[in-house]
């Protein structure tokens, strides 16, 4: 009898397992480089100061924040890592990607590491699904780095000692705390990466199922009568159980077979398993901490500071809770009407709001109770909308515990679960607290099925990013007062970008259609950004989109496929390599179910009949295959495989783009004076330094008076920056846009490039006029604060 797993590469992955066991735990080598020390204790160390010690360093996914803070490391603290991610990721049985990942670490240092050929084979076996389990990788790799730097405090004897008896083993690893401040916060956090070192280190001993699915399988009555000998500890029932199934069965199983999973798991389909299991694919996709989580808690924040504010009757309150509740949760003509009454009624608003967010010692319900029976109709009407602003209020008091609600969502999921509706007629106190009641149960349902769910801001934004839509439940069609549109995967991306969802629902469209859009304007519209976080929220993985960007000497060769110098064995020589875009295809092709973009910026300023070459019969014809130039191969562009390209149209240095290629892009405009770009300075602004809006004012009249070179308008992303200020407008205006302008006005005088100096246009904003001609003398602009600007 064996907890063993059988199957292609299965031999590989524990001939891996057992490689770093030796080199880890037994000595401190590698399991890249033999002979090289690397599971040292002092590159743990470190490592642990750079990885666990400061792990808020930024916005971005995992990779993103990892490249931070192991910047400036020693090589071998790179390689360090990307073996301990080797480890993590051997047994799961997803992403499809696991090795790309770890070479995307190692390719970090400035020593080249190889992964052979063997340990490559052991990536490719598929034992364990972690399900939520990656939406938690910093708390799991943590794990891993800080139980080996505990190891190796203990002496060699003892190690060894603790090697040959699997339960000291488990001992130590369920047994040891932990000191970075990081895990100290989240103890149970990383309990799957010690599930799964029990099985590294142990594979004849401990299975390849998640703690609570353990428990599931203890406690099932269909196996009671195996259990001869009780035990308090889940592994030892296992292995009896196993020993009795293995004997009725007459084989080797496996808990999840067919024949085996129904007798612990028995019972009927419950509306649940199909809502946890939608819950999981979306957590497993990893995009719930870079989409949902980051954004929400950045809310809550803001709203914590509002409250404070408020509380402490700041003169800035109004302005703090107005910023707070910016975003797409609250309806955008519903904040405008709030807004409204906040400034119209300040006295009474201000004592609405300090009741939602008063100081301990009121429940929820009285809380929303006292802020709504101020509340006007006027200033927001319908008791969906009411709850969903109160919600949103409440996310300053404690955004885990108090997540946003919106009733047509949640109406929706309780009509899919079978959860039941609050009573007709229910006020806003009892709308919300049903709300916190499904998430609760949410919550209680999803662990039971071995979904683990923090907290309730983890289970709302779950049950906000799933589609229930298409769920043909009777109680599904609820109608509700609320005048809100369920929340697609677009709406957090189009809050972060301040643009309309509508607009993204459009470009992904546009994509279906014909796979191929180009974004095109002047410079400073966020094509290039808008393209990047677009991709990302449609691959789910930031690691499925590839960027490139096109310049006049860019070739056929560096692009699909060419011949590059190569150094083997002391010989010069070449050899063929692909480009991204054949890189990307094979990805693609390789991972069906996903969708994988290739963005390429400044599309127009490569030579794109010679870079593209056969291409631009492939981009027609996906379902077509042809030969390359370099290669006898067949090649066709996947389906899954999309392409967006920027186009700055105010480079006049840049050929017009061929008919050939323009009828193979949709293309979408972005443009100042046109939706979505139109406003979205002012939006911004509004949101982050409202102070500052007269800059929206400012660029506008700027814009009217370069009308006549459209191309030539300034965008809004040059004043879209954190802690804007005058003394930045100022920087931005005179070594940015001025030089900008300057060179669209070549050749038409300096009186002309006079009517653009900051001040000028400053002034005429706030006067409705243009500045008389003796506000600017000779091109030099008198600055209010008394420096001198120049305009050129």
């Amino acid at each position: 009898m064996s907890s063993k797993r059988t199957g292609q590469f299965a031999q590989e992955t524990y001939a891996a397992a057992k490689a770093w066991v030796d080199c880890a735990l037994r000595t401190e080598g590698s399991l890249f480089t033999p002979g090289k020390a690397i599971w040292t204790p002092d590159l743990l160390g470190e490592l642990h100061e750079r990885f666990l010690d400061q792990p808020d360093v930024g916005k971005g996914d995992f990779f993103e924040k990892l490249e931070q803070q192991l910047s400036g490391s020693p090589a071998a603290v790179y390689q360090l890592m990307g073996e301990a991610l080797y480890v993590y990721y051997l047994p799961l049985s997803s992403p499809a990607d696991k090795q790309g990942r770890i070479e995307r670490v190692l390719n970090w240092s400035p020593e080249k590491v190889i992964i052979s050929d063997a340990l490559s084979d052991g990536l490719k076996s598929q034992f364990i699904d972690i399900g939520a389990g990656h939406t938690w990788m910093t708390f799991q790799v943590g794990t891993l780095i800080e139980s080996v730097e505990q190891w190796k405090d203990l002496e060699s004897v003892e190690r060894e000692r603790i090697l040959q008896d699997c339960w000291e083993f488990k001992k130590f690893l369920f047994t040891r705390k932990f000191t970075s401040k990081l895990l100290v916060n989240h103890q149970n956090s990383g309990n799957i990466e010690k599930e799964m070192l029990l099985h590294i280190v142990c594979p004849d001993t401990f299975e390849t199922i998640a703690a609570n699915h353990k428990q599931q399988i203890a406690n099932a009555k269909a196996f009671a009568n195996y259990v001869k000998d009780p035990s308090n500890d889940v592994d030892r029932k296992i292995i009896q159980i196993r020993q009795g199934l293995e004997r009725d069965f007459g084989r080797n199983i496996y808990f999840y077979d067919n024949d085996v999973i129904g007798r612990w798991q028995s019972g009927a389909q419950s509306p649940w398993d199909a809502f946890v299991k939608r819950a999981q694919e979306y957590i497993d996709s990893g995009r719930l901490e870079s989409e949902e989580i980051e954004y929400k808690v950045r809310m809550g924040q803001r709203l914590a500071a509002a409250r404070e504010a408020t509380l402490a009757d700041a003169d800035d309150w109004a302005v703090q809770v107005r910023r707070g509740i910016a975003g797409n949760i609250v309806n955008g003509i519903e904040q405008s009407r709030f807004r409204n009454w906040v400034d119209a009624s300040s006295e009474t608003a201000l004592q609405a709001i300090k009741n939602l967010w008063a100081a301990d010692g009121f429940s929820l319900s009285q809380r929303i109770k006292g802020f709504c029976n101020l509340l006007p109709r006027e200033a927001s009407s319908g008791s969906g909308v009411r709850t969903t602003l109160a919600s949103v209020l409440l996310m300053g008091l404690d955004v885990e515990q108090c997540p946003p609600f919106r009733v047509t969502v949640f109406n929706r999921a309780y009509g899919v679960t079978g959860y039941g509706h609050p009573e007709p007629g229910a006020d806003e106190a009892a709308l919300y607290e049903h709300a916190l009641g499904f998430l609760d149960r949410f919550i209680q349902e999803a662990s039971e099925r071995g979904l683990e769910l923090r907290h309730r801001l983890d289970a709302q934004l779950v049950v906000w990013a799933i589609d229930t839509r298409d769920n043909e439940t009777a109680d599904n069609d609820v109608p509700d007062d609320s005048g809100d549109e369920y929340e697609s995967d677009f709406d957090a991306l189009a809050a972060k970008m301040y643009l309309p969802v509508d607009f993204f629902e459009e470009i992904n469209t546009l994509l279906e259609e014909k796979k191929q859009v180009i974004f095109q304007g002047p410079p400073g519209t966020g094509k290039t950004y808008v393209a990047q976080a677009l991709a990302e929220c449609l691959a789910g993985d930031a690691a499925r989109v590839t960027l490139v960007q096109f310049h006049p000497s860019y070739a056929y060769e560096d692009f699909v496929q060419g011949y590059r110098p190569t150094l083997k064995d002391g010989q010069a020589g070449f050899e063929l390599r692909d480009g991204p875009l054949l890189r990307a295809a094979k990805y693609a092709k390789e991972n069906k179910d996903a969708k994988h973009f290739l963005l390429i910026d400044e599309i127009n300023r490569g030579n794109l009949a010679k870079v593209f070459g056969e291409l631009y019969f492939l981009l027609e014809y996906r379902d077509h295959e042809m030969r390359l130039q370099y290669s006898d191969e067949s090649f066709s562009l996947p389906g899954n495989l999309y392409i967006i390209g920027t186009m700055n149209t105010a480079d006049r240095s840049i050929a017009l783009v061929d008919l050939a290629l323009r009828r193979r892009f949709y293309f979408v405009e972005f443009h100042p004076d046109a939706p979505p770009v139109q406003g979205l300075l002012r939006r911004y602004l509004r949101e982050n330094a409202p102070e500052m809006e007269w800059v929206a004012d400012m660029v506008d009249r700027a814009n009217e008076q370069l009308a006549n070179d459209r191309d030539a308008a300034i965008g809004p992303s040059y004043f879209m920056q954190d802690g804007l200020d005058e003394a930045a407008v100022r920087r931005i205006w005179r070594h940015s846009v001025l030089p900008y302008i300057e060179e669209r006005l070549f050749g038409q005088g300096s009186d002309r490039l006079a009517d653009f100096a900051l001040d000028k246009l400053r002034r005429a904003t706030v006067s409705g006029n243009a500045a008389t001609d003796d506000e600017a003398e000779g091109g030099i602009v008198l600055s209010d604060d008394g420096d001198h600007e120049s305009d050129a």
